[in-house]
């Protein structure tokens, strides 16, 4: 005989983070590319950079907050202080 297993669902609720600041706190930049390796977009890349030298100084100034997804996609999680503090880095 087999046994019955219930479970219970909860919704999901991330108003603790949110609460927290760790949610809101995170600037996240997602970055597209092609089979290549050639990059399609990239979010909140300054005006005076190309999008491959917006890659290559987030890279060399927040590589931990990089997270590598399937499709030709990733996307940096950094922390809104360290943003600034790596924008703030970028010549004028």
């Amino acid at each position: 005989m087999a046994t019955s297993a219930t479970a219970r669902l909860q919704p999901f609720d991330d108003t603790a983070d949110i609460a927290q600041g760790t949610v809101a706190s995170d600037v996240l930049i997602h970055v597209r590319y092609q089979p290549d390796g050639e990059i399609v977009s990239i979010g909140e890349k300054p005006a005076t950079l190309s999008a491959r030298q917006w890659l290559t100084h987030l890279l060399a100034t927040a590589s931990p907050h990089y997270q590598t997804l399937a499709g030709g996609r990733g996307f940096f999680r950094i922390p809104r202080e360290t943003f600034a503090a790596l924008t703030g880095q970028l010549p004028a």
